[in-house]
């Protein structure tokens, strides 16, 4: 039996844009689930408003170098982490910069090497949409965030090339819903599941 942790924020727990969530056919960890199969366990560790490492002024408990550590402990031993977070360090009060969260994003990644010893897939996350300043979560996001949601991708790729780690833009493979500009639609979710799938067949080397 092979374990997979999967750690991010509310795209990895299947917030429903403006309230509820999806269901466990469409969350993206528990297709991903399905698709690989009873020889694989996934645990899921979305949790919403999650950041990288800037603590959340409004909601507590949200830092994720703070719960990284119980975490692994909890679901060691495993055999592969995938680690999405990035896109609520995107909220104007953290000042967003695509170097400070690719700094954290190293961290985390040393963290969960240090503990697992096994492989680790970053996914830079979903970008926002270029509407966000007509959206409802423009009270949050800045068309700076914007701007910087674009710069991560590519950031995040070069963080993995050097640390010889896996990397997957999920800007490319999902869909992010308009009414909130920053949520993965349904669809979202299967498109993210099936280019995960894929990495993760390559990575663990499925046959």
């Amino acid at each position: 039996m092979k374990h997979i942790l999967c750690f991010g924020d509310s795209n990895t727990h299947g917030l429903i844009p403006f309230g509820g969530r999806y269901d466990d056919d469409t969350r993206w960890p528990m297709r991903l689930a399905k698709m690989l199969g009873p020889g694989f366990v996934v645990h899921e560790e979305g949790l919403n408003a999650r950041t990288t490492s800037f603590p959340d002024p409004v909601i507590p408990y949200r830092n994720a170098m703070d719960y990284i550590y119980p975490c692994l402990e909890t679901h060691i031993p495993l055999d592969l982490t995938i680690l999405m977070l990035g896109s609520n360090d995107l909220k104007e009060i953290f000042d967003p910069d695509a170097e400070k969260i690719t700094a954290a994003l190293r961290r985390l990644c040393e963290i969960i090497r240090e503990y697992t010893q096994a492989p680790l897939l970053l996914v830079s996350p979903p970008l926002l949409r270029e509407e966000m300043p007509d959206s409802p979560c423009s009270v949050e996001f800045s068309p700076r965030s914007v701007e910087v949601s674009r710069e991560l991708a590519p950031s995040l790729e070069r963080l993995a090339d050097e640390l010889g780690i896996s990397f997957l833009d999920a800007g490319r493979h999902t869909e992010v819903s308009l009414r909130d500009c920053l949520h993965l639609t349904e669809k979202g979710h299967h498109m993210l599941a099936d280019a995960i799938y894929k990495k993760v067949v390559e990575i663990l080397q499925i046959q």
